[in-house]
């Protein structure tokens, strides 16, 4: 009884794992913000925090969806998004020629010009990297309202969010955030 008790339980939770995206997504969700990220010290460049995963679920311009994809819940579909806005990133960053990724790629995957501008502020976060700020260092939470008014050198990312949070968690930073003034 108590092996199958144990085998019951899930994994640890770990970024870059779909039961993390899931805890980002019930927490932004939960509260109607807009995204979630999850900042952690670099593996590669020590003292500097960087992206390691996210959630998305902020307004959309434009839905690419499959015929299969007609049947997933609202909750699948956020996260389709924030899995489709990953793979976006992953084919620009590769320097993919745009002719080659049209021809190759599914009807669902995203282009360029199928982001909105709150899409668009998401996926740029994906290649920040910074040193770690108050959050992290204090082990503190920090809450900025009026995000776009804040200094660009304490806050560089402004230009959409209005109202940041930032909770230090699991040896990073969760960053929430919205675009409507809260």
């Amino acid at each position: 009884m108590m092996a199958s008790a144990h085998s019951a339980q899930e994994e640890p939770l770990q970024p870059g794992t779909m039961q993390f995206r899931k805890q980002l997504a019930a927490a932004v969700r939960s509260i109607s913000w807009t995204y979630a990220i999850f900042w952690s010290i670099s593996t590669t460049r020590p003292g500097v925090l960087t992206w390691k995963d996210g959630f998305y679920n902020g307004e959309v311009k434009t839905r690419k969806i499959g015929s299969s994809t007609m049947e997933l819940t609202a909750e699948q579909l956020l996260l389709q998004r924030s899995e489709q806005l990953r793979e976006l990133y992953s084919s620009l960053l590769s320097g993919e020629c745009a002719d080659q990724q049209r021809r190759r790629r599914p009807v669902t995957a995203l282009s360029p010009e199928d982001l909105g501008n709150m899409e668009w502020f998401y996926m740029v976060c994906m290649t920040y990297a910074f040193r770690p700020g108050q959050c992290f260092a204090s082990n503190g939470c920090a809450w900025l309202c009026n995000a776009q008014s804040a200094d660009s050198k304490a806050f560089p990312r402004k230009l959409l969010a209005k109202t940041i949070v930032c909770v230090p968690f699991m040896n990073g930073v969760l960053e929430l955030g919205t675009t409507d003034p809260k």
